[in-house]
């Protein structure tokens, strides 16, 4: 549910706060996005807007001929970032590498999360992670250019009638001092809820 809890962010933050949010989507198109969120409850809202593939290659071609994914996406912020946005959804990082050759990952990705730091903007980066690897990302350079990185891990419970139960955690957050428990999050009531210490009755 990293879509789902990525979205959720930038819904409730539109919401409730009236700040504005671009969700950026290279796996799914807006319709199909959009029918998901309608189903966990969130609709649209005049402060939240959706981009796909499509609308990001339009753009760009219009204005000139630019083959590298990363440096498609980073035109595009540029672009929209003095229209008011607050918050950004990049979904996901592994969909934009598949778009583009990368010779030289540091320099390329450390330059992509420079060019978004610089536009002042708060950015939400989708990734994946390998099964049992030690890397929160593709090439792993991720981890140490992000200011944050939340890991959303799951469990299977029972053998035969098993289930899995979803968990988070605050693996890095510069500045910040912060708890490094793994702690249960659901989707319940239209709403994702983190269960804390207090709820668990942890010492």
């Amino acid at each position: 549910m990293k879509s789902s809890l990525c979205y959720s962010i930038l819904y409730n933050n539109a919401l409730k706060e009236d700040i504005k949010g671009l969700y950026l989507t290279l796996e799914q198109d807006i319709q199909s996005l959009k029918q998901q969120m309608k189903m966990l409850k969130m609709n649209g809202h005049k402060n939240l807007s959706i981009v796909d593939f499509d609308n990001v290659q339009n753009k760009i071609n219009k204005q000139k001929s630019e083959e590298n994914w990363i440096h498609r996406i980073k035109v595009y912020i540029d672009d929209i970032k003095d229209k008011g946005y607050d918050l950004i959804v990049v979904d996901s990082l592994d969909a934009l590498y598949s778009l583009t050759s990368i010779k030289d990952p540091r320099r390329e990705i450390f330059y992509f999360f420079t060019a978004l730091r610089d536009t002042r903007l708060t950015s939400l980066l989708i990734s994946e992670m390998s099964l049992n690897s030690p890397n929160y990302s593709h090439y792993g350079v991720e981890a140490f250019l992000a200011d944050a990185i939340i890991h959303m891990d799951f469990q299977k419970r029972g053998d035969i009638l098993s289930s899995l139960e979803r968990y988070i955690g605050i693996v890095k957050m510069r500045n910040t001092y912060h708890d490094t428990h793994y702690f249960p999050i659901l989707y319940t009531d239209n709403r994702f809820t983190v269960y804390a210490r207090e709820d668990l009755e942890l010492e």
